[in-house]
């Protein structure tokens, strides 16, 4: 009983660490700070979701912050980019 409590915990930490290490494993994070890449994410699925649903939103905003960011280098210019923009990065994640 205890080996597999031993196991149970030892598997929560596996993956609490695989999600809290999901971003800094992406294209993004080689030019954004970690509170930029989810700030960004966040925007982008409230300003999405409006034209695609949140479900597709939160997928394709996922996906769209690393071609944002090699686009972007610089987080404060991103911040600008229009509706449109998104969508059409949204659209290369496809």
């Amino acid at each position: 009983m205890k080996r597999v409590h031993l196991l149970l915990v030892a598997f929560s930490i596996v993956i609490a660490t695989v999600i809290s290490c999901k971003t800094v494993g992406r294209i993004a994070a080689k030019y954004w700070l970690n509170r930029e890449i989810k700030e960004f994410v966040a925007g982008c699925e409230d300003k999405a979701s409006l034209i695609i649903g949140s479900e597709k939103a939160h997928k394709y905003c996922d996906c769209s912050v690393d071609l944002v960011a090699e686009q972007y280098h610089n987080y404060q210019d991103a911040k600008k980019i229009s509706v449109m923009e998104i969508i059409d990065f949204i659209n290369k994640c496809k």
